[in-house]
């Protein structure tokens, strides 16, 4: 049989168990939640960048459609133009096609 002094010594034994146990609870619950918030901005932060990143590829790719199809724009740019003149010229306004009474 046990003796008191054991007893005793268990006893505190298990308080202090018990209290580093709550403690390493309470420090666990701290950092999941600390956890989750940092989770919380990675998760933004990663999608702004790839919000920008989707941006930059659109706009290199229009920059590239641009360029490789500039002959194409300007004919049709100079050509509306010249349309544009050649309507001022004849003595007619640039109209909508509508007739006027």
């Amino acid at each position: 049989m046990p003796s008191l002094v054991e007893s005793l010594g268990n006893f505190v034994a298990s308080i202090f168990h018990a209290f580093t146990a709550v403690l390493g609870s309470i420090a666990a619950v701290f950092q999941s939640t600390f956890s989750a918030i940092i989770g919380v901005f990675q998760t933004a932060l990663s999608a702004v960048g790839t919000t920008i990143s989707g941006l930059a590829h659109t706009f290199e790719g229009l920059v590239k459609f641009l360029l490789s199809n500039i002959v194409v724009i300007g004919v049709l740019a100079a050509g509306f133009v010249g349309y544009t003149v050649y309507q001022q010229r004849q003595g007619r306004a640039v109209t909508t096609g509508k007739k006027v009474n």
